[in-house]
């Protein structure tokens, strides 16, 4: 089953406001015989605007980004 993780980029200052980007990371993502992940690019881009994040990457094995882990 393909897990979901948030990458934060760092913080943008537009005057007063502030945002934080973010891209989102699906790893153990499921693909069809031919190696190829079973959702359109068209619903990927998408997905990445209503969540509004920067970019959506998707892979087959798994990824562990750093500032996800937790320390004991």
């Amino acid at each position: 089953m393909a897990r979901l993780q948030i990458l934060e980029l760092p913080t943008e200052h537009h005057g007063d406001d502030m945002i934080t980007p973010f891209v989102l990371v699906i790893d153990e993502v499921d693909t069809d015989p031919d190696g190829k992940v079973m959702m359109k690019a068209a619903d990927w881009e998408a997905t990445r605007d209503r969540l509004g994040a920067r970019a959506i990457l998707i892979f087959e094995e798994t990824v562990e980004i750093p500032a996800n882990e937790v320390s004991p």
